[in-house]
């Protein structure tokens, strides 16, 4: 079978029903869905079956987000990022192949407030604009993430991904903010600094501290352009900067 994303209509009649479906997000099983809402097309491309291959703890299902996105790229690796923007590709995923994994993942809000949980539905089942796809999708989200750690560390992005989703704050400055993650040469020198902090305690990696070092390396890029500096000098002046923030916090 090849892989599969909804027509433009289907996807907007998925979008517009949300709030008549509830019921079937919170125990959602694909192949009850009307017809009339899961049209589709076929691209080149061979389907992976990614619901054998997500793995779900429920009380801590944050806790399987690296291993399933190394799953995820891997089954997934021949897209293009072209092809990984396309919303109604992980659409499809969401609503037709892994819409159980999405549920439990990520719809916390329960049934009892039917605004918040039509706009959890939409914030993960759906893919609006960049942020969405790259951040909240249930599904591109992790191919996202899979590709970066590839690119980032390809001998062992299983570190890259603990690293960076050691807390929610560590992703969302390094993945959420483009002058960071689509500049993968600032991004790995990043990492580098990154990685020697947590073998040596993870003290850069309090809250406050990383906080501060991102404040300083944004302040410094706006003065400098990063990506223009020489690799000996852009190395020494994430050192120093995530030195100073450590320090301040020491001092305190």
């Amino acid at each position: 079978m090849r892989l599969r994303y909804c027509t433009v209509d289907s996807l907007e009649n998925l979008r517009r029903t949300v709030p008549e479906r509830l019921d079937w997000y919170y125990a959602p099983q694909a192949s009850s869905l009307p017809m009339s809402l899961g049209g589709f097309r076929e691209a080149s491309l061979q389907a992976p079956e990614l619901a054998n291959k997500l793995a779900l703890t429920a009380k801590q299902p944050s806790t399987t987000d690296a291993a399933n996105a190394l799953a995820v790229y891997g089954s997934l690796r021949d897209l293009t990022p072209h092809q990984a923007s396309i919303e109604r590709l992980w659409v499809y995923l969401c609503h037709f192949d892994c819409p159980q994994y999405v549920s439990v993942r990520w719809l916390t809000s329960g049934l009892d407030n039917d605004e918040l949980a039509t706009r959890e539905i939409r914030n993960h089942f759906f893919a609006t604009g960049n942020r969405g796809v790259i951040r909240d999708n249930g599904i591109s989200r992790l191919w996202w993430l899979g590709k970066v750690a590839h690119e980032v560390d390809p001998d062992n992005p299983e570190q890259f991904l603990e690293l960076l989703l050691h807390r929610q704050d560590v992703r969302s400055a390094l993945i959420e903010r483009p002058s960071v993650s689509m500049n993968r040469r600032v991004l790995r020198a990043i990492y580098e600094v990154m990685r020697e902090h947590w073998n040596n305690g993870g003290t850069l990696f309090e809250r406050k501290i990383f906080r501060n070092w991102m404040i300083a390396l944004n302040r410094r890029g706006g003065v400098i352009l990063l990506d223009a500096l020489p690799d000996a000098a852009l190395d020494r002046l994430l050192r120093d900067e995530a030195e100073i923030a450590v320090d301040q916090a020491g001092g305190k």
